[in-house]
């Protein structure tokens, strides 16, 4: 062969093939800058999400460096298993309609700090996982060219060695906490990191201003006139001219005008008999739209709709709580729905609800975190509670740097959810420092006034800038009772609290085989001893606590682990309807709100939920549907195991419906195997908010065996008909030689 051609030959091949390598290197995020979004003024709003140019680490100086990442997304969710610092870019088309236009960049949720730039211009900085973002694009976009979007996110680890009791980090559980992978004490404990773009990305264009927030506070003045007090935030110039037009949809109320002198306005409506907004257990959440224009003459320059509603939330000074002036007791549950809040959806959220309506749930607490805005978007809708937490948890740095960035995280959480009629309370810190004195025997250093100046500052905080709903400075270890788990029997539960909230209380269980089998890959061996730390390494990283189960609960060791989940799952069962009926008994003497802990997993993990992460049911989640019904003919119970003889039970009516009844049918059965051996009827009034005993049942004499006792409540008169509601309780009777358990 000629080698001239030979060369030529060669060479046409070499360089073929290192533009294949080089589309194969280069993937689809050449494509995303090969082919960008168009942006035009005659649409308002422009999605960004898609595909991005990904780069973790330092940035790339070549294109073909680039890799490619899903926005919206946290990183780990695609497979970018690190911390640190990340690099996204974006390119997109600017028309050349937006020269005369505002441009707005809105990032709905970056975790946790981010840098952004336009085609270079450093714009704006960042530092929170939870905010929605505004930045004005319009000082560096370049009309009728392509434009550069380059935004660098941060999500570092906190230091390794003090990083459970001095953060520097707001993003409460999922920075550190139990349900985290590796857990709250070990040296994994911040692997899986939550790091990345995890909310949409959004282009606003508007005429010279944008209207950036509104807040809408109502408040009942006398008889049944309310008063919706808003406070409009807009970005950009405020011409002399502009002036600002309302509509309340939902209302009769025509829009008045007024004219805006600055970016900050204030106003009040007026309505007259609102239909107010209901928890779903007392009646219906009426909700309405409330639009803002702002024009110039007839030329709308930026409109804006939120969702408010008219509703009053009042707690006295025995905690007990009214909503529209209907006392009610809160049934609640702890909730941590994902590690990654780029998983949910409206479907999955849907879903969770759905199973904690189903429980009866009327009251959510959102523990320790701010979760994605369609949750609350849904409490809103469906009538269902939140008691929101911010995100602190545990111990943090007592500097000034980060004492002031708490101040403005906190006033960033009451600006973005303080129009939601489903939230009703704020807590500002989970377990202090200052009020965990276990920590004594954790740290050697432990300063037992570690963040009580910063609780009072943010406290103070709250109260300046909330009217609407109660502010509780710490959700404290006193109100987390943890018995039976991590102190104390889980029979504990039967005697009284001084406790007026009960924020925390449960056990772990462990989830279905099918679901262990996919947490492991195959069905895991248990250890052959209890104190096999290195045989329970992996459980642990799952979140499994084998110390609180076999030396505190007492759960028997089992020989397999079908034999452990059977046995941890009837513990988790028998713990949550004995202290879910005793707090409800004792409803408004103390108890005014319970939470237990925890509804879901929130990663693929073996603890505290009733609900797997897969959203497999628990025998827990079936005994707290059956202790929450809200019309519970519940039994006062203090043991399992009794000796030969009678027994003696407290038969009680507990009424959290919106309903009353002048005459219901209580009934009680005594059965063994299938045998009744003992039955009793009882008739009583039954009116809303009731929480009464109405008799002792004294049983026959019993020999040994097991037995189970089922009640219930049923109408009576010309409604009689299937019971309201049933409930039930197994206990055994042992020979008087044998041992009897607590």
């Amino acid at each position: 062969m000629n080698s001239s051609l030979f060369k030529s030959t060669f060479f046409k091949h070499y360089r073929f093939l290192v533009l294949i390598n080089f589309l194969l290197l280069s993937g689809c995020s050449l494509m995303s800058q090969v082919n960008p979004s168009e942006i035009n003024g005659k649409q308002a709003i422009h999605s960004l999400d898609g595909n991005w140019a990904f780069s973790p680490g330092k940035k790339p100086k070549h294109a073909w460096e680039w890799q490619t990442i899903k926005v919206p997304a946290n990183w780990y969710k695609e497979g970018y298993d690190i911390s640190g610092e990340a690099w996204y870019q974006k390119t997109f088309i600017a028309n050349e309609d937006l020269k005369n236009k505002k441009v707005t960049l809105l990032l709905k949720g970056i975790d946790y700090q981010a840098d952004i730039w336009l085609n270079d211009k450093h714009l704006a900085k960042q530092e929170g996982y939870f905010q929605v973002n505004t930045v004005d694009l319009t000082p560096a976009i370049i009309a009728g060219k392509r434009n550069t979007l380059t935004i660098k996110v941060d999500s570092p680890l906190e230091n390794k060695e003090d990083f459970s009791l001095r953060k520097r980090l707001l993003k409460g559980i999922f920075s550190h906490h139990d349900t985290r992978p590796g857990g709250a004490w070990s040296d994994r404990g911040q692997e899986q990191n939550t790091g990345g773009i995890w909310g949409s990305v959004e282009i606003h264009t508007s005429h010279q201003l944008f209207i950036k927030n509104i807040s809408a506070t109502s408040v009942k003045t006398i008889n049944d006139k309310w008063t919706l007090n808003t406070h409009i935030h807009s970005e950009g110039e405020n011409p002399d001219n502009v002036s600002y037009h309302w509509t309340l949809k939902g209302s009769n109320h025509v829009s008045p005008i007024f004219k805006g002198i600055s970016n900050q306005q204030t106003f009040s409506i007026s309505i007259n008999s609102p239909a107010l907004w209901w928890p779903k257990i007392l009646g219906k959440p009426n909700l309405y739209e409330l639009t803002i224009l702002a024009k110039q003459g007839q030329k709308t320059l930026h409109k804006k709709t939120i969702t408010t509603a008219f509703r009053d939330i009042t707690l006295n000074d025995k905690k007990m709580w009214s909503i529209n002036g209907k006392r009610l007791l809160l049934q609640g549950t702890n909730y941590i729905p994902t590690q990654w809040l780029s998983e949910l959806n409206s479907k999955k959220i849907r879903k969770d609800i759905d199973l904690m309506m189903d429980a009866h749930i009327n009251t959510i607490r959102v523990h320790a975190h701010i979760t994605h805005p369609e949750f609350y978007r849904q409490c809103d809708e469906r009538g269902l509670l939140v008691w929101q937490d911010f995100p602190l948890q545990w111990g943090y740095q007592d500097t000034p740097t980060f004492h002031e960035q708490a101040h403005r995280q906190l006033k960033d959480m009451l600006q973005q959810l303080g129009n939601h009629p489903s939230i009703i309370h704020w807590t500002l810190h989970n377990e202090p420092p200052w009020d965990a004195d276990w920590m004594k025997w954790k740290y050697k250093d432990y300063d037992p006034e570690q963040n009580h100046e910063l609780d009072k500052s943010l406290n103070d905080l709250a109260n300046e800038l909330e009217t609407s709903r109660p502010i509780s400075m710490i959700s404290s270890t006193k109100e987390h009772p943890w018995l039976g788990w991590y102190s104390g029997h889980w029979l504990d539960y039967a005697k009284p609290t001084k406790q007026a909230f009960i924020a925390e209380f449960g056990s772990q269980a462990l989830p279905n085989a099918e679901t262990m089998q996919r947490i492991f890959g195959k069905m895991p061996k248990t250890p052959n001893k209890q104190k096999d730390w290195k045989g329970w390494e992996k459980w642990q990283y799952h979140n499994f606590q084998p110390r609180e189960s076999f030396e505190i609960a007492k759960i028997d060791y089992p020989k397999n682990t079908q034999e452990l989940i059977k046995s941890s799952q009837h513990y988790q069962a028998r713990l949550i309807q004995l202290a879910a009926e005793s707090y409800r008994r004792q409803a408004y003497q103390p108890v005014t709100a319970l939470f237990h802990f925890m509804f879901v997993e929130d990663w693929p993990s073996m603890n505290w939920g009733v609900v797997d992460y897969w959203r497999h049911t628990k025998p827990g989640y079936r005994a707290l549907q059956q202790a929450y019904q809200p019309v519970l003919p519940s039994i006062e119970w203090k043991q399992v195991e009794y000796p030969e003889g009678r027994i003696e039970l407290g038969l009680w009516i507990l009424n959290d419906s919106a309903d009353s009844h002048d005459k219901v049918h209580y009934e009680i059965s005594l059965s063994k195997g299938t045998n009744i051996i003992d039955k009793k009827s009882y008739t009583h009034a039954m009116p809303r908010d009731m929480h009464e005993k109405i008799a002792d049942y004294v049983s026959p004499h019993l020999s040994e065996g097991e037995y189970t006792v089922n009640t219930s409540i049923s109408k009576q008169g010309k409604e009689q008909g299937d019971a309201l509601s049933k409930n039930n309780y197994t206990f055994t009777v042992k020979n008087n030689e044998k041992k009897l358990k607590q």
